[in-house]
């Protein structure tokens, strides 16, 4: 499988969409503000994998200031991969672009933010170099 790893542009939208309703259901009109939001903002960078044109995968990747240790922080989250396509090593093309959006924007510090029950993820981040520092609480 020839994959690409790209910025998303937001006629991307549709099929993240789709990709992203296996997982969590969401209105698709509240979607598209919130995606139009990241992929304008300076402090985020939404990249797309694509195979044939078509995306495959998606992750969005935070480079912000941080205040505490005067550098920028990098968080990695919606890190997604069409059903299909998984473990064909797209997950780890997405990362590793990811990790190139951070040098690029002086990043000292990269956090993944995973869900404690995905060990694909947590062990992909592993290989990268990634140990377990901190511990990330919700409130819904």
């Amino acid at each position: 499988m020839n994959v690409e790893v790209r910025l998303a542009k937001k006629g991307d939208l549709g099929i993240i969409h789709g990709i992203l309703e296996e997982i969590q259901p969401c209105d698709i009109s509240a979607r598209l503000q919130k995606y139009e939001l990241a992929i304008d903002s300076k402090f985020s960078t939404y990249l797309v994998a694509v195979s044939e044109e078509k995306v495959i995968g998606f992750l969005n990747v935070w480079h912000i200031p941080d205040v505490v240790d005067g550098g920028m922080l990098g968080i990695i989250l919606d890190c997604y991969v069409s059903k299909e396509s998984r473990h064909m090593g797209v997950g780890r093309m997405l990362l590793g672009s990811a990790i190139e959006v951070c040098k690029r924007n002086n990043v000292n510090k990269i956090c993944g933010w995973i869900a404690p029950d995905n060990k694909s993820a947590i062990s992909l981040m592993k290989s990268f170099g990634f140990s377990s520092e901190s511990l990330l609480l919700e409130k819904k």
